[in-house]
């Protein structure tokens, strides 16, 4: 069986998905476990690393781009968490969410079944609204499009690919008018038909 990567927007469900189809093929979803093994291997802190270790601003990756910084803290936990991706895939099938592990992955030789989970902000808004334990409609969307900003400037500073272009994927998945469910049998029937390819 093939690893499973997972790439999501904010609120799109991801996380969700990721678990069930853990649950239902049998494997593990890792998620929070990359930052705990990178905070251990690294030596920082792992609040830290949840900030920073998925995000980088627009305004961060043109400067990046314009005046490249040599080596700095974002890009030790890059390369830790790059290191930490690929320890555990070398344990066996899994299910990845984010971090870049698409490429990160495809860039060491290693199959996968790439996923990529999006939604229409209505969806997405319910969703985040029980993340951020508000109602406030202004918040929610300030949130979800920073957090896809900074989502997509990390992924394309590090990748050089554009972060949900369906060619970067085997599947896209629309989570709000197909619902979890049908997201997560679709994603288990896909790698069972690879793997009788």
């Amino acid at each position: 069986m093939k690893i499973i990567t997972i790439s999501r927007q904010y609120g799109a469900g991801g996380r969700e998905i990721g678990l069930a189809v853990g649950k239902e093929l049998g494997v593990t979803l890792y998620d929070r476990d990359i930052i705990a093994a990178t905070a251990k291997a690294s030596s920082i802190d792992a609040s830290q690393i949840e900030r920073e270790g998925e995000e980088i601003s627009a305004t961060e990756s043109i400067l990046r781009n314009i005046t490249p910084i040599s080596y700095d803290q974002k890009d030790y936990i890059y390369e830790t968490q790059r290191s930490v991706i690929l320890d555990l895939a070398a344990k066996g099938p899994c299910v990845i969410l984010g971090r870049c592990a698409d490429v990160v992955l495809h860039d060491a030789g290693i199959e996968t079944l790439n996923v990529y989970i999006y939604s229409d902000e209505a969806h997405r808004a319910q969703r985040i609204s029980g993340y951020l334990d508000t109602t406030d409609t202004a918040e929610i969307v300030r949130a979800m499009k920073k957090k896809d900003r900074a989502r997509r400037s990390y992924y394309e500073h590090y990748t050089g690919q554009h972060w949900g272009d369906c060619h970067n994927y085997d599947i896209t998945l629309n989570s709000g008018s197909l619902g979890v469910e049908a997201c997560v049998q679709l994603i288990c029937a896909a790698v069972k038909a690879a793997d009788n390819k």
